[in-house]
């Protein structure tokens, strides 16, 4: 490796093997300079390799991964050994390595072949773009961002050759005190998503979702009690069963239990009978099913769902989650990418309206059944508790 200050940051990408490289980070957590680091003496010991360093626009690079690589060249002598071609924005090295900087707006970007490819800030880059890098580049492809939002990049995490990290300003020893300090300022309470997302290098939430500051946590905490299980009938759309428990601080956690297209009602039956006893609160536009769970000892009712549900109903369900302090376990990854992503609609020009997309909204329509269920009078069950 060269000789500059090493970090846990650089230790953690440089012990990712697989052929593509996730790395999610926030800010000063010196992902994109460690990544740089590693392209450049990968190209030292090899021969003969190009390497192509892309962000969304040439503006961008220039003020971002093109001016660290410099940096980082000429602290470690490189720059002053090899060849910089300022005209096509490349660097050969001595070992006739080639290392070049496009933008993914170039015409020909896409188009080239290469051994190594770094996209910074990928988030900036369309699916469709990245296809077309992936399947020409030979050998290893790394991905970074500040995950501001949930966008494709998540979608290549289950494929067999895809390596992850996640990285914040604690992996990077380098930072300054002042730059730290700085930061650790803006922690307000830990629950903002300007901290989830840069603070923390956590998933944030798009600008307009109808929710904001849930909190991601490895496990239900044992005080807190099970109160119901929200329940949405689906068939091509999933099923969704989320378990959702109450602390003394009337804060709630939420555990997704089910979440599966094409679940024939046996089998969801029998999921359920495995989950500790609970009361199921399901879509009341499938009272067959609800009957079927019940005549299967399940204690199961239909959601308080009235005919003006579409609309005045679900601002009302929005209501009384919102109310609540929220945090869901990280293995709920279906139901975190529905938060993350459930936003309120938006006319034509920008203007936001007063109702949620409806859509992809299968486990935040089971929690607001079960919320919804627990702020009603327990006198109103006939004995069903």
């Amino acid at each position: 490796m060269t000789e500059l200050q090493w970090n846990t940051a650089l230790d953690k990408i440089v012990a990712m093997k697989k052929r593509i490289r996730v790395v999610q980070g926030g800010t000063s957590a010196g992902k994109t300079y460690d990544i740089l680091i590693d392209e450049l003496d990968e190209a030292i010991r090899q021969k003969k390799i190009l390497t192509t360093i892309m962000s969304d626009t040439m503006p961008n690079l220039r003020h971002g991964a093109m001016r660290d690589f410099i940096n980082i060249a000429k602290e470690t002598g490189v720059w002053y050994m090899s060849d910089w071609n300022s005209t096509y924005s490349t660097l050969t090295l001595p070992n006739e390595s080639i290392i070049e900087f496009y933008s993914a707006d170039s015409e020909d970007a896409l188009g080239a072949r290469r051994d190594r490819l770094f996209i910074n800030e990928a988030n900036r880059i369309t699916k469709e773009a990245f296809d077309q890098l992936e399947v020409r580049t030979e050998q290893k492809i790394t991905l970074d961002f500040n995950p501001a939002n949930r966008f494709w990049a998540h979608d290549l995490l289950s494929r067999p050759d895809v390596d992850f990290v996640k990285l914040n300003y604690l992996d990077n020893e380098a930072l300054s005190e002042n730059i730290r300090k700085t930061l650790e300022l803006r922690k307000g309470d830990g629950t903002s998503n300007w901290w989830r997302v840069y603070g923390l290098g956590e998933i944030g939430s798009l600008e307009g979702n109808v929710y904001q500051g849930w909190i991601a946590v490895d496990e239900i905490p044992k005080e807190a009690i099970l109160k119901r299980y929200g329940v949405d009938f689906g068939w091509n759309d999933p099923t969704t069963v989320i378990a959702v428990y109450e602390d003394e601080n009337k804060s709630l956690w939420l555990k997704q239990c089910i979440y599966q297209s094409q679940l024939p009602v046996p089998a969801l039956i029998e999921r359920c009978k495995s989950l500790p006893d609970g009361l199921f609160v399901c879509d009341n536009a499938r009272p067959e099913i609800i009957a079927e769970m019940q005549s299967h000892g399940l204690r199961a009712i239909g959601s308080n769902k009235t005919a003006g549900e579409k609309m005045n109903g679900k601002r009302y369900n929005i209501e009384l989650v919102s109310r609540r302090k929220i945090h869901y376990t990280r293995d709920s990854k279906e139901l975190e990418q529905e938060f993350l992503t459930y936003a309120w609609r938006k006319k034509r020009t920008g203007e936001i309206i007063d109702e949620p997309e409806d859509g992809f909204d299968h486990a935040m329509d089971a929690i607001a059944y079960a919320v919804r269920d627990m702020e009603r009078k327990p006198i109103e069950y006939a004995g069903i508790r």
